[in-house]
């Protein structure tokens, strides 16, 4: 019986501890995520409606992976400093 409780005990605290750390989303990294979402969707639409060279296309697709990658990583300051220099290149292309 005594065997059962502690066993019991220990399952309770392994599963209590994942739900802890799985329970608190990093609020800079989804806004990351939503200004990077946001980008690509301009950019998506430039290059559908062909109001960019192929060069240019190429080079802010670099930068989105490169943005992308600075999310991921936790590294917001030069995430967004990237996405300010895609958002000039995407205006550059007006």
């Amino acid at each position: 019986m005594l065997r059962r409780v502690v066993i019991g005990a220990a399952m309770a605290c392994l599963m209590g501890g994942v739900a802890y750390a799985v329970d608190e989303p990093a609020a800079a990294d989804n806004e990351c995520t939503a200004q990077l979402t946001a980008v690509e969707e301009v950019v998506h639409d430039k290059i559908e409606s062909n109001a960019m060279s192929e060069a240019d296309a190429e080079k802010v697709n670099e930068l989105l992976d490169e943005a992308d990658a600075l999310c991921t990583e936790g590294n917001f300051a030069d995430a967004t400093a990237t996405l300010a220099t895609v958002n000039s290149l995407v205006a550059k292309g007006k």
